[in-house]
């Protein structure tokens, strides 16, 4: 299991569904977790959500950076070395939420009663740095 296969079990989701993490979600959530996996993407108006391998979420009203590492999400970038920028309403992709990094990674789109709401993120733990 990689990164572009849960990416792909996720894409086109509901985001009631995704952030209740039950059913499908729950599985796959767990699938990313064996097999080292994050799962990053938007709650409401002001979370970032790390599942799988990273259980975590960092604060990002009107977007921001948030800097990591394998272990979680932390307020000081020099304690980390990843970085995620959160763009929130993003106009060019028509999503309120959008994530820019470095790490390799796939996207899968998150909607709302059927419009987009976000394009999130997954990336395996072994292309940290």
């Amino acid at each position: 299991m990689d990164a572009k296969e849960i990416a792909e079990m996720l894409d086109g989701i509901d985001y009631g569904e995704l952030i209740n993490e039950r059913g499908k979600v729950k599985e796959i959530v767990g699938l990313a977790e064996e097999f080292d996996i994050v799962i990053v993407y938007g709650a409401s108006d002001d979370l970032m959500e790390f599942r799988g391998a990273i259980e975590d979420e960092a604060d990002c009203y009107d977007g921001g950076e948030v800097y990591f590492d394998e272990t979680g999400v932390y307020g000081d970038p020099e304690l980390a070395d990843n970085l995620i920028n959160a763009v929130w309403a993003d106009e060019e992709q028509k999503a309120s939420w959008t994530y820019e990094t470095d790490i390799p990674h796939e996207e899968f789109k998150v909607y709302d009663e059927g419009v987009l709401y976000c394009i999130g993120i997954v990336f395996s733990t072994s292309d940290l740095v």
